[in-house]
C-alpha cells in the first residue's frame, strides 16, 4: 500500500523544507521537524489534511528565519551573482552575455527568461541555465557564512522583525477564525473565510504563494463587506 499521490507530493515539499532550513533555526525545532518527517514517511494512512496541518505548524515556526535569509540571499545575489556567473561560462557565452547587458538586459532578467530566451542560442541558454544553478548554490553557501559571522547581528535583528510581523498576522488570522465561527447567517461565507485563512497559511509554509501582509491586514474588512453585500442581497430578494 502506498500513500496517496497528493500526500506524496506534499510530503516531498516538506522534505525539501527540512533539508534546506535557514541558519539559526532553533535546534529543538529542527529535531521536531526531523521526527515529524520520519513519522509521516512511515504513516501509510496519513491524510492530506493531517499532513498540511503539521507542515503549517512548522512552516510558521521557521517563517521568520526563511524570510530573513531570503532577504540576505537577494542582497548577495545582487552584489555577486553576475561576477559568479561570468566565472562559470565560456568566453563566447560571456561575450554574448555582455552584448545582452548592452542591449538593456540584466542578470536578473536571466532568471525571468522573457528577455533572454530569444537573445541566446539553445546551447548558450543550456550553459547559462546550469551556470545559474551553480551560482545559486554558491551564493547560498556564501550567504550562510555571512549571516553566521559578519552579518549575524543584522540577520538576527531581521528575524526578530519578521517574528513581530508573523505575530501580527497570526492575531488577524485568529480574528478571521472567530468571524467564521460566528457566521451563522451565511454558511457559505464562513467557508469562504476559512478557505482564505488556509490560503494564507499555505503561503506561510511554502505550500502556496506568499501572503502579502496588506492582504492579511485587509481580510477582515473585506469579509465584513462581503457579509453586508450578502445581507443586502437577501433583503432585496
Amino acid at each position: 500500500m502506498k500513500q496517496h499521490p497528493a500526500v506524496q507530493h506534499t510530503l516531498t515539499i516538506f522534505e525539501k523544507i527540512c533539508m534546506k532550513l535557514p541558519p539559526l533555526v532553533p535546534a529543538d525545532v529542527q529535531k521536531d521537524m526531523a521526527q515529524a518527517l520520519e513519522q509521516m514517511q512511515d504513516n501509510l494512512h496519513l491524510s492530506i489534511d493531517e499532513l498540511e496541518d503539521t507542515i503549517i505548524v512548522f512552516g510558521k515556526a521557521i517563517w521568520p528565519y526563511r524570510k530573513a535569509f531570503h532577504e540576505f540571499l537577494g542582497v548577495a545575489e545582487g552584489r555577486m551573482g553576475e561576477k559568479f556567473l561570468l566565472g562559470k561560462v565560456t568566453r563566447n557565452t560571456k561575450r554574448v552575455y555582455n552584448n545582452f547587458i548592452e542591449e538593456g538586459g540584466s542578470f536578473r532578467d536571466l532568471h525571468a527568461g522573457k528577455k533572454s530566451i530569444s537573445f541566446f542560442s539553445p546551447e548558450e541558454r543550456g550553459e547559462l541555465c546550469q551556470a545559474l544553478i551553480d551560482v545559486e548554490d554558491d551564493i547560498e553557501v556564501h550567504t550562510k557564512q555571512e549571516v553566521l559571522s559578519t552579518n549575524r547581528r543584522a540577520y538576527e535583528e531581521r528575524i526578530i522583525e519578521f517574528q513581530l510581523i508573523l505575530d501580527d498576522m497570526e492575531k488577524r488570522l485568529d480574528t478571521l477564525r472567530t468571524m467564521a465561527d460566528n457566521e451563522q447567517e451565511h454558511p457559505e461565507l464562513a467557508s469562504e473565510i476559512r478557505a482564505q485563512i488556509r490560503g494564507f497559511e499555505y503561503g506561510l509554509c511554502a505550500l502556496g504563494p506568499h501572503p502579502e501582509e496588506h492582504a492579511v491586514c485587509g481580510a477582515e474588512d473585506h469579509f465584513k463587506g462581503r457579509k453586508q453585500e450578502k445581507t443586502a442581497h437577501r433583503i432585496k430578494v
